[in-house]
């Protein structure tokens, strides 16, 4: 089963790096080059813990290193950062006199260009002058590439990732920090014992099992839908005691769901299995921003997201229904 973590973490530090791709750009064209000087420290800490370098300021202490920005003395390799991804930058790197010193050590010569896509400079002939190691097949870097070898690590390696970025750029304030209902509903479930489902709602079994073949969703039927639908019972109780104090919380947080579901089912060429899961994943970072559940372990805001997205499927909130099927409490 996808790993709803992974799928959240990959989404934020994608989301991040895309915008400081965006303003690196931005500021080019206005002559603003400062974010480029911190972004250079945020990618030599990024290449650092994505292909364990040991990377450092090539020029601390110094007015200029001429030729590179990064040096891993231990590993042997230079990585020159850029914001202009062109043939010739490469071309007048590879010919700096610093490069002749360099390539007599026996560094390997990289770059990262952090503003624009660079795969149309891969696997194409330079003029390597001073016959540096520099392979343009696999020593170019650039977004994409970084992007695809994060989506490779493991959980753990692309939780740190994560960590990594979120200190870098920070959290902006937020109106969900004090109004999501989700998070609220969240918050009462999980103060509920779960570990016992005493006097269950009785569900029309056959009614939910029909609609899970509908939508083509018995790959995870077990692992989701028979795990979660037995606390129907429970969430229930919390949203009419919501109803009988006359808040609409239990409206918006159906309302919330559906507006996830209704992006999901635009999106061509996903699974009814992914959007599912993308749905658990998004209604995650939206509670995950409320300081409502700022106490709550990760594990089991997952644990009530879930239960809470696959009772929106059996009271027929999301996704289609077979004919004739309505609201399946018995």
């Amino acid at each position: 089963m996808i790993s709803v973590n992974r799928h959240r973490y990959y989404n934020y530090i994608s989301e991040k790096i895309e915008i400081l791709s965006y303003r690196i750009n931005a500021g080019g064209k206005l002559n603003l080059l400062d974010l480029n000087i911190h972004a250079e420290v945020f990618f030599r800490d990024l290449l650092n813990m994505l292909y364990e370098y040991n990377l450092e300021a090539s020029n601390v202490g110094k007015a200029n290193a001429e030729a590179i920005d990064l040096i891993d003395k231990r590993n042997k390799k230079v990585v020159q950062v850029s914001s202009t991804a062109t043939k010739q930058k490469i071309n007048n790197t590879l010919n700096k006199d610093k490069i002749k010193e360099l390539s007599a050590q026996g560094y390997n010569l990289k770059f990262i260009f952090i503003a624009n896509d660079a795969r149309n400079l891969c696997g194409k002939s330079y003029d390597n002058k001073y016959k540096i190691a520099f392979d343009s097949n696999s020593d170019i870097y650039d977004k994409v590439s970084i992007l695809e070898s994060i989506n490779q690590l493991s959980i753990d390696k692309i939780t740190n990732i994560y960590d990594l970025i979120r200190k870098e750029f920070g959290e902006q304030p937020n109106t969900l920090k004090l109004s999501s209902n989700l998070a609220a509903i969240v918050n009462f479930l999980s103060k509920e014992n779960l570990d016992e489902v005493s006097n269950p709602v009785q569900l029309n079994e056959y009614g939910i099992e029909e609609k899970i073949a509908f939508n083509d969703l018995n790959n995870i039927k077990e692992s989701t839908f028979d795990e979660y639908k037995i606390y129907y019972g429970i969430l229930d109780r919390i949203y009419n005691e919501f109803i009988l104090e006359g808040t609409n919380k239990t409206v918006s947080v159906f309302r919330k769901i559906v507006s996830l579901y209704e992006k999901e089912i635009i999106v061509s060429g996903s699974t009814n299995t992914e959007r599912f899961l993308n749905i658990i994943g998004k209604v995650e970072e939206h509670v995950l921003r409320s300081n409502l559940v700022s106490e709550i372990p990760e594990e089991e805001i997952e644990m009530c997201i879930r239960i809470i997205v696959v009772d929106a499927f059996v009271r027929c909130k999301i996704f289609k229904n077979p004919r004739g099927y309505t609201h399946v409490a018995t």
